[in-house]
């Protein structure tokens, strides 16, 4: 219950951080929406898989699961609009690191989001389904965090050791709902 609140309040201070931040002050309302939208999504990968730790939370898990999906879109479909050339280069192989980093990011985002759609209806085991569940989660955090934290813009400073803290939260969380779930088939 602790780290969950700790990750929602992260979430929160990432957003506060984004809306006081210089490089938002007078910017394009689709930069600030896509900014927040992305800020909400960070602290969003850091709580989901904390979600399945303890009690479990499946039905909490799949409704943010959901959310942080409508929320990348959200984001993508903002820079889009913003600037539709950019957005492209930006997904292309010529594109900048950080920009590939969350092109990686939203496609393991997707095929989780569509394993776990499918769920008990693929012919995997259940333990081979989680595996690859919690490899596809893990890669979205690890690579949408490092996307966040190459960026340039609202959460630089302050906010950089606070979106990799973030990260390590949901990291650590995935990592733990893993090993449980080794430790328990034993």
């Amino acid at each position: 219950m602790r780290l969950r609140l700790a990750a929602a309040l992260g979430a929160t201070v990432l957003v506060v951080l984004a809306l006081g931040s210089d490089h938002l002050s007078g910017a394009d309302g689709l930069l600030v929406a896509s900014t927040l939208t992305g800020a909400l999504l960070t602290g969003g990968l850091a709580v989901q898989p904390l979600l399945v730790l303890g009690r479990r939370r499946i039905g909490e898990h799949r409704v943010l699961g959901t959310g942080l999906v409508a929320l990348a879109a959200g984001h993508v479909g903002a820079l889009f609009l913003l600037a539709p050339d950019d957005a492209l280069f930006a997904m292309s192989p010529d594109g900048p690191t950080r920009a590939r980093m969350a092109l990686i990011a939203i496609v393991a985002l997707l095929l989780a989001a569509a394993l776990a759609a499918v769920g008990p209806r693929t012919r995997w085991d259940r333990r081979t389904w989680r595996l690859v569940h919690a490899y596809l989660g893990l890669v979205v955090v690890v690579l949408g965090v490092g996307h966040a934290v190459l960026t340039d813009g609202a959460l630089e400073g302050v906010g950089t050791p606070l979106l990799l803290g973030l990260g390590a939260l949901g990291a650590a969380g995935i990592v733990a709902a893993v090993g449980r779930d080794a430790l328990n088939r034993r």
